[in-house]
């Protein structure tokens, strides 16, 4: 092991013990038998607050993938997107939110399809998307039409002058990117392992520059998930101080149980896709020294979030994603927006609204949307750990802030 600056190590929040973070699932008595959430800005209407509804319906689009391998993604946004218009009574802003559901498909033609479908349908906005590289030309489509959208999941860094597109989520590489100072906090070395797909890439990408510039060395790479056994003991015989893994779907789960097997001790260092695009209570027992970066932690200490986290377990069962929680402040700022627009809303003047937002309170921590409508906001590093009989990712410590 390398000698570590230790000067630079990033502030560990307190662990949060197995009753703390029970305490967050079992906090229903704090928002009484109705569940109404907490009035912060991206927490719906508080029980027993006065509303005065404009008593105009408006039509908002929600796109999202039925099946393919978007389709964990989409199930979360999708729940996360309506647990935020439930508590609001079906209001967003003012307004009678009347929310079209629609299949996004597995294509961009699809995606495309579904989103002009709801233009036709007269949506003042659309929120959702899965697939991030139906974006860039979903972003000419919605400005075109002048309709504002609200993306739920990574868009692509080069989508920078997308005038109707608000990013609720992530830019692809800040998960590989907020991740490289931690590793080299682990040692010098880092053996590397990515999908073939343009999200793997673009986050093994941004990580390995930013590593390389903290004078990390890259010891090998890989890419896809053949003969993982051999790619790992290379690592091992690298000398490799940990392993960085970009993958989702059934290629994390298989990345998953390959190292588990492997025996290797070199923590496995992954992006949040790694262990939030699966059913981890399938994959068998959990391998140990799995940490990913992500942009929210289920059992973050805020009173967004454990109120946020109650109303989702009450509702489905589990904690929520970080694509859930994205999708609730895809809704939050679609509420905020609309409320600060005067009249009868349309995409332009909707769109206006949100570069006023300023500050979101929200789940994950404060945010804002930065020049490029992208967030600035704080990434976390999670611990993939079984809580009781659950598997969590719980939180580690801070990373960084970016945007």
């Amino acid at each position: 092991m390398s000698r570590r600056n230790r000067g630079s190590i990033p502030v560990s929040l307190p662990s949060l013990d197995r009753r703390q973070f029970l305490r967050i699932f079992g906090a229903v008595a704090a928002v009484g038998a109705t569940g109404g959430l907490a009035a912060c800005s991206s927490d719906p209407l508080p029980e027993g607050a006065v509303l005065q509804p404009s008593g105009l319906t408006i039509n908002i689009g929600l796109v999202v993938p039925k099946a393919g391998p978007f389709a964990k993604i989409g199930d979360d946004i999708e729940k996360g997107f309506s647990l935020f218009v439930a508590g609001r009574r079906g209001l967003l802003g003012p307004h009678n939110a009347n929310v079209i559901v629609v299949d996004e498909g597995g294509t961009t033609e699809t995606a495309v399809a579904a989103v002009q479908g709801l233009i036709s349908q007269n949506a003042v906005a659309i929120a959702g998307v899965a697939n991030p590289g139906a974006l860039p030309t979903l972003a000419a489509t919605v400005q075109e039409a002048r309709v504002p959208l609200v993306s739920a999941n990574a868009a692509p860094s080069t989508l920078t002058n997308a005038l109707f597109v608000w990013r609720a989520s992530s830019v692809e590489g800040d998960s590989g990117r907020a991740l490289a100072q931690y590793a080299k906090f682990q040692g010098d070395r880092v053996y590397m392992l990515f999908d073939d797909t343009p999200s793997g890439r673009a986050e093994a990408d941004a990580f390995r520059a930013a590593f390389v510039d903290l004078q990390g060395q890259v010891v090998g790479e890989s890419v896809g998930t053949g003969n993982l056994a051999s790619r790992l003991q290379a690592a091992r015989n690298n000398n490799a101080n940990s392993i960085f893994a970009s993958y989702a779907g059934e290629a994390a789960a298989t990345v998953l149980g390959a190292y588990r097997e492997s025996g290797v001790n070199a923590k496995l260092l992954g992006t949040g896709s790694l262990t939030e695009t699966i059913d981890l209570a399938r994959i068998g027992p959990l391998p140990q020294r799995v940490y990913t970066s992500m942009y929210y932690a289920a059992d973050l200490d805020n009173e967004a979030n454990r109120r946020f986290v109650t109303e989702y377990h009450k509702t489905h069962g589990v904690q929520p994603s970080g694509y859930a929680m994205a999708a609730y402040d895809s809704a939050a700022v679609l509420d905020k927006a609309l409320g600060l627009t005067a009249g009868v809303p349309t995409g332009p003047t909707l769109n206006q609204a949100f570069s006023l937002l300023g500050q979101i309170d929200s789940p994950r921590g404060t945010w804002t949307f930065n020049i490029n409508r992208s967030p600035q906001q704080r990434w976390y590093l999670r611990r993939l750990h079984t809580d009781g009989m659950v598997p969590a990712n719980l939180l580690d410590t801070d990373l960084n802030v970016l945007g």
